[in-house]
């Protein structure tokens, strides 16, 4: 979840608990559905639509695996904010054991080719070393 998203929704929150007549609270209540039901994202060149799982790159389908897409979504949903191998491999791949395993490298890996305009200098899923990766595309209103 990215912080602009998170600070608009915890502000919306506490805008309707503290609201004190019912058609203002359904107001707010209302932008909060919108916020939920965000479903498409753009970031430059990238589209991707959480609800039909599709992913565009300058208006051209790019075919992900299941695995891939769950991986995608679960950075954007974080985007800005560093996301371990091992919470991906606890959250992505429901792995318990802290075993090392290239299993995360190599799928992001697989994403930058498909999704990077140069996969060695990615702009989107960036490498923090030592700790983890990055979803650093900034989001374009549509």
């Amino acid at each position: 979840m990215s912080e602009t998203w998170a600070d608009s929704w915890r502000e919306l929150c506490l805008q309707a608990l503290c609201e004190l007549e019912p058609e203002r609270r359904m107001v707010v209540l209302e932008k909060l559905r919108r916020i939920l039901r965000k479903e498409t994202h753009k970031f430059g060149p990238l589209w991707v639509d959480f609800a039909t799982a599709e992913v565009k790159r300058n208006g051209n389908l790019v075919s992900l695996r299941n695995l891939e897409f769950r991986l995608l979504r679960y950075l954007i949903e974080r985007a800005g904010s560093l996301v371990s191998r091992e919470e991906l491999l606890r959250s992505v791949w429901s792995y318990d054991s802290g075993a090392p395993t290239r299993t995360v490298d190599v799928h992001i890996h697989s994403l930058r080719q498909k999704l990077e305009k140069d996969a060695s200098r990615p702009e989107l899923i960036v490498t923090v070393q030592g700790a983890g990766y990055k979803f650093v595309a900034k989001q374009r209103v549509h």
